[in-house]
């Protein structure tokens, strides 16, 4: 009832064929944004506490705090474009918004399950922008909502799957890298164990999940999105520069746990625990984001976008140029 109260108004401000049509207040606008913000915080509040508690917890989710965040700048970006468009009722989102809630309360109730509920929440936002404002302020607004998808933690047996590949691709370039680099290693990997023999002393390496480049991965992956968008760039390279970030990270992340193994063989365990090994993976995100603006500056001097000179005529030109023989005068 509350959102057809906020609907009529905005119709009957919007198709009065005589009078004159009024802008509503930008306080009033600020009233409605306020209020429908709350009720979608108290309908969604079991699921914000989940994720802000997983963002606590895990540190694998932490820059989710950093998201949401990120979504309002991208939206204050946008505000000049959002104030030239004209908003309209969307029925559509009527239609989506159902379909969102639905999906929330059944899992809610009857088949609980976390991650759909949360993916029902950022459908509700576009939603109710699509409803209320229509396609021309969904168009500008879509990139902040989408966003939101990067603080949403992913099912616990879907990490374990995507981080076993991980843990596996590390364990054994790592093998690899430790026996052409260190005279008289002989290692052995199986699966993310590497077992290792040198002068005499034999060891064991252990990729742990906490080192399969996941936490790396998501954060890079979040700060690539964000740097795409921002960017003054053609839809084609923003795309490039997004794939990108999945292999950098893994790259990073290689060289990451490599490190620690070579320390752990030469005899330097201290610096490869705690503080010193925490470190070593902070220090992972300034070469990911050295290898991304490399990326970029490729982009920007190796791929010019070509362009038609416009001063240059094109086809005949209607007026024929001056002839260049000197003028003889006019002939009686």
């Amino acid at each position: 009832m509350f959102l057809m109260t906020l609907l009529q108004s905005d119709s009957s401000s919007t198709h009065a064929p005589s009078m004159a049509v009024e802008r509503v207040p930008i306080w009033m606008h600020g009233i409605r944004v306020t209020v429908l913000a709350l009720l979608v915080a108290l309908a969604y509040w079991p699921e914000l506490y989940r994720i802000v508690g997983k963002w606590q917890t895990d540190g694998d989710w932490s820059h989710g705090w950093l998201v949401p965040l990120f979504s309002v700048y991208f939206l204050h970006l946008q505000r000049e474009r959002l104030a030239r468009v004209r908003p309209q009722t969307g029925w559509f989102g009527l239609f989506v918004l159902v379909i969102a809630l639905v999906v929330y309360l059944w899992h809610l109730f009857i088949t609980p399950m976390g991650y759909p509920r949360a993916l029902s929440l950022v459908l509700t936002l576009g939603a109710l922008v699509l409803f209320l404002g229509g396609w021309g302020v969904l168009r500008v607004v879509w990139f902040p909502i989408v966003f939101l998808l990067f603080a949403i933690p992913i099912p616990d047996a879907a990490y374990v799957t995507l981080t076993m590949p991980l843990r596996m691709l590390a364990s054994q370039v790592s093998a690899f890298l430790l026996g052409s680099f260190v005279p008289d290693l002989h290692v052995d990997t199986s699966g993310v164990v590497i077992d290792y023999v040198y002068r005499g002393t034999s060891g064991q390496l252990n990729v742990e999940e906490a080192c399969s480049g996941m936490r790396l991965m998501m954060a890079f992956v979040t700060l690539g999105a964000a740097m795409a968008f921002l960017g003054d760039r053609p839809l084609w390279q923003r795309i490039v520069m997004l794939v990108c970030c999945v292999p950098i990270a893994v790259f990073c992340n290689v060289i990451r746990v490599s490190t620690t193994g070579f320390l752990h063989v030469l005899g330097h365990r201290d610096w490869a625990e705690g503080t010193t090994h925490e470190l070593l993976g902070l220090a992972m995100l300034p070469v990911a984001l050295g290898l991304f603006a490399l990326i970029g500056y490729t982009m920007d001097h190796l791929l010019v976008e070509e362009t038609e000179d416009e001063d240059e005529p094109q086809g005949r030109p209607d007026v024929a140029p001056a002839s260049s023989a000197p003028d003889r005068g006019t002939e009686p």
